[in-house]
């Protein structure tokens, strides 16, 4: 047995992983399938400083995403046939060496991920802009980070992020603007929550909706969309009004304050407080409440996320944050400051390395002194290449490009641009339109891999051997532990191979990932010592052997020394020295960049975003049946309200703006909504769905500083797609789905269903009907009539399909149990039983916990409560005390929300509403059951549960 530390695949927190190996590892050269059975078990790394052994339910299950269902294993052709690497490489290299010649080296770009590793993310910006020339190089860390990363160039004149997790553990106030970190970032969503334990930490979200993280909250300022960097101008004028201001910090260490509250005062960007309370939606009291809070405590963590950045005011707004902590002296202190929650495992380490097509490597920009530096480093000058002069196009400037046919070939990796990107019919036509695409990935099941004229296979997460850098600037080392399927290979070796192909051998001769991190290493200690104010420094680790890059320990950077090697708990800018021209940090004008845009009875405000068990495009983990479970189809959240007035009801199908007669959401109704607002996951494509996702219905529209795309409060109109029959179909299925108007695939267990509805009720009787299918229908005791319909060969059930019509509600999982075995009075029994018995949700993705369990333990203590309190004959009264009693004991025998405790705040609700019923039920009176905490102000908590209360 011998265990391998390495990182998870998922989100910015960037936890530590330990992977148990048996008898056989990596190195034995197993083959793929005998060296996966070798693996034991994965658990978190004790030893990690980012999540010290803690893992959410996707990290949990991060084993269960290495066997892909359609893996690629070797190079392909548009046609689908496979090719051989040398082929596949040579025919890159002439193409964009030809592409080049013909139209400059403009006419090439590279579209990068926050998904590759270090090594990859260098040797792709060393190929385009030292050897290429062309700064058209961009990531999709751009679509979730960009806002943040020119908020922190405007201010502190470099992309660094000053402080580390720990300050969330000393703080005595954080501040969650437009992050569902419960959610999105839940270990460490579960750090401040044990800190509010610990020393009572109060945790403020500011949010327009409320969301699992409003609800775990001592404050929810649930404020109008697009108005945040208002609350924040607003509060820098209510610093600077009541003397909280450091003005010795401000004086010495700061330039622009004055200038800018004159500015705010001249552009009438902050107001009297009533006033400014109306605009933003809140009380006078609440924002008197919070900024007092804010002012008077010493140390105020503030955190966004994407609520922030994916808007068009992304910029101003994390400006407007940093405002705020650079006049009370707070960048670089403990417990103190303003601090980017980022997305994606290396979206950090892509921006260290210039992946962003505005940067150049090791945080330089585009000035003749860093661009000569970079040229001497590389030794471009040695041949016929020029460093690129200037930023190159954007993501969205970067597809119009290919669709205007100035982009002649383009090269994706590790990431699904057809389906993350905003317009996706104006993404489809750039590929469409573009001579030459090389795509990268491990699947060939992603739409995007399907537009390749050249499908390379890349190492997966388990295969690959690199380093990330995660959101507090921990540099960890991800390894391998399996050998790679088929003849997949590390992105930085495909990069290199071409590099060398197109003429530049000396410049990529790298011997693996090691010799890759060094050079990378040994240019940093290089630019610190021609550029000193940069804080980005990796000279401590510019002579690591191999053997000290692979034993390397979790470090955070700066770096100046090997002695730090193996560090954490590191702040940048505590002395107050910054890293722009006069060392002085930037106080930054904000722009009034709020919409005025009317939304008709017809529109919603929509919103996208991620669901608590998936990630991206859902190519790693849609086909893990326990992250599918919770949410199984494509559905869109909006308030109760806005439901009558969109002539809407639960359950019903809608697409946007009658964009195809297919649907493309199931509507859920949802009052944590704001009432014109609506919110869609962002992870469905038509690889899972015949719908096209949430992004076919967004403009391109973005942030005019970062130019992140604005996926936050887009107004777009909704049709209903009238439906006769819907329901779902198990075992075998017409994959053409001849007639349906709405086709999900829902992974489960034992095998995959389908979630169907067709518009012509002939069509849906029709789907998959022969001569010898059986059909009956069964009558529910809510008057629903479900159709079944069993088509079976040999005496065995091959095929299920259930319609009615409205939604059918029945348990997926055991119902699947009965394709292949034999159709006989029992199994009709079965059938019927299930039919009848409907479905619960799902709540706990850890533990497998439904509704119904949580629902039926709840109600059975309460039970048990109520029949001790009248046996004793004492007060029958049901108190706080007994439901918390309740909750605890639940929560204890049934595990849920207590692994990694994403979910905490489902399980509190359902438990409140059966509670609250159970008690309605009993016809018992409630002894004042409060969510009052201990300084008299209530909390913010979802609506069901403040009728408990």
């Amino acid at each position: 047995m011998s265990n391998i530390q390495s990182s998870c695949a998922y989100c910015g927190v960037g936890c530590g992983v330990t992977v148990s190996l048996n008898t056989g590892s990596y190195k034995t050269g197993l083959p793929a399938a005998e060296a996966q059975k070798s693996v034991d078990e994965l658990f978190g790394d004790q030893a990690h400083p980012a999540n010290k052994g803690q893992l959410c339910a996707k990290g949990e299950r991060l084993l269960e995403s290495l066997v892909q269902p359609n893996t690629l294993r070797y190079p392909k052709l548009k046609s689908g046939k496979p090719t051989s690497w040398d082929s596949a490489l040579s025919t890159i290299a002439e193409t964009f060496t030809q592409t080049i010649a013909e139209h400059g080296p403009d006419s090439v770009a590279f579209y990068l991920s926050g998904q590759l590793l270090t090594e990859d993310y260098y040797v792709a910006n060393k190929l385009a802009k030292g050897f290429i020339g062309t700064a058209n190089v961009d990531t999709n860390s751009r679509l979730c980070m960009s806002s943040a990363v020119s908020g922190h160039m405007r201010a502190f004149g470099e992309d660094v992020v000053p402080g580390c997790y720990e300050d969330f553990e000393l703080a005595d106030v954080i501040v969650l603007v437009g992050a569902n970190s419960a959610w999105t970032h839940p270990v460490l969503f579960q750090r401040m929550i044990k800190a509010r334990e610990q020393r009572g930490t109060k945790i403020v979200v500011i949010d327009p909706a409320k969301t699992a993280t409003s609800s775990q909250a001592d404050l929810h300022l649930q404020i109008t969309p697009g108005v945040d960097y208002k609350l924040f101008n607003g509060l820098l004028q209510f610093i600077a009004d009541n003397d909280a201001t450091d003005s010795n910090y401000v004086e010495a260490h700061t330039q622009g304050f004055d200038e800018l509250l004159a500015h705010l005062s001249k552009d009438k960007l902050s107001y009297d407080i009533d006033s400014l309370a109306t605009e933003l939606g809140l009380t006078s009291s609440e924002l008197i409440y919070f900024y007092q809070l804010f002012i008077g405590s010493d140390k105020v963590m503030t955190a966004s996320c994407q609520g922030v950045n994916q808007t068009l005011s992304g910029t101003d707004t994390t400006n407007a944050m940093i405002n705020c902590h650079l006049a009370l002296g707070h960048i670089g202190q403990p417990g103190s400051g303003f601090f980017s929650l980022t997305g994606q495992p290396n979206a950090m380490g892509g921006r260290e390395v210039g992946g962003l097509a505005t940067q150049l490597a090791c945080h330089m920009g585009f000035s003749d002194p860093e661009r000569e530096l970079l040229a001497d480093f590389w030794q471009v000058n040695n041949t016929k290449s020029v460093i690129a002069t200037e930023k190159g196009l954007t993501a969205v400037e970067l597809f119009d490009a290919m669709t205007e046919g100035k982009i002649k070939a383009v090269w994706v990796m590790g990431t699904n641009p057809l389906v993350s990107l905003p317009n996706t019919a104006k993404i489809k036509q750039a590929f469409d339109t573009c001579p030459f695409v090389v795509v990268s990935d491990i699947t060939q099941d992603a739409a995007t891999a399907k537009e390749a004229d050249i499908l390379l296979p890349a190492l997966g997460w388990s295969e690959k051997c690199g380093t990330v850098t995660n959101s507090e600037r921990m540099i960890t080392r991800q390894r391998g532990f399996i050998p790679a399927k088929g003849e997949a290979k590390a992105d930085w070796w495909a990069l290199a191979e071409v590099g060398k192909l197109m003429g530049f051998e000396s410049a990529f001769e790298f011997s693996n990932s090691a010799a890759v991190f060094k050079e990378f290493a040994q240019l940093s200690k290089t630019v610190k010592a021609r550029f000193p104010e940069k804080q980005f420094d990796l000279t401590g680790m510019s002579e690591l052997t191999d053997a000290q890059y692979d034993a390397l320990l979790p470090t955070q950077w700066p770096i100046s020394t090997p002695s730090q090697l193996g560090q954490s708990n590191q702040r940048v800018f505590q002395t107050g020295t910054f890293s722009t021209a006069s060392n002085k940090a930037q106080f930054i004008a904000t722009n009034d960049n709020q919409s005025t845009e009317i939304v008709s009875k017809h529109q919603v405000k929509l919103n996208s975003g991620r669901s608590r068990d998936q990630w991206h495009t859902m190519t790693r983990t849609g086909h893990i049946a326990s992250l599918r479970a919770s949410i199984p189809e494509p559905f869109i959240a909006i308030h109760p309200v806005k439901l009558q007035e969109l002539n809407l009801s639960e359950g019903d199908l809608i697409n946007f703006n009658d964009s195809n007669k297919h649907a493309s959401a199931r509507v859920i109704t949802d009052d944590n909504q704001a009432p014109e607002i609506a919110f869609m996951p962002m992870h469905w494509s038509s690889q899972f769905s015949i719908g096209l996702g949430v992004n076919q219905a967004l403009s391109s529209a973005y942030d005019p500083v970062s130019k992140q795309p604005a996926f936050k409060c887009q107004t777009v109109s909704i049709s209903k797609v009238e439906t006769a029959l819907q329901g779902v179909i198990l075992g075998e299925h017409d994959p053409a789905f001849k007639g349906a108007c709405w086709n999900v695939q829902h992974t489960l267990s034992t095998g995959e269903c389908y979630h169907i509805a067709f518009a012509d009720a002939e069509q849906g009787f029709a789907f998959q009907s022969t001569a010898y299918s059986l059909k009956w229908t069964v009558s529910l005791i809510s008057q629903q009539l479900i159709h079944v319909q069993c088509n079976i060969n040999k005496g065995l059930l091959v095929s299920l399909k259930l319609l009615s019509k409205t939604q059918v509600e029945v348990a997926l999982e055991p119902l699947h149990l009965l394709i292949g075995k034999e159709v006989d009075t029992g199994l009709m029994q079965q059938l019927h039983q299930l039919i009848r018995a409907g479905n619960s949700p799902l709540i706990c993705a850890c533990t497998g916990v439904t509704e119904a369990k949580i629902q039926d333990a709840m109600l059975q203590k309460l039970d048990n409560m109520v029949f001790s309190k009248r046996s004793s004959e004492v007060n029958a009264a049901i108190n706080q005390d007994d439901f918390d009693t309740a909750l605890n004991e639940t929560q204890s025998a049934l595990g849920c929300g207590k692994q990694c405790g994403s979910c905490h705040s489902e399980v509190v609700q359902c438990a409140s509403d059966i509670w609250l019923i159970g008690l309605e039920d009993m016809g018992l009176e409630t002894a004042a059951l409060s969510n009052q905490d201990t300084d008299g102000k209530q909390k913010q908590r979802k609506s069901t549960q403040e009728e408990v209360a």
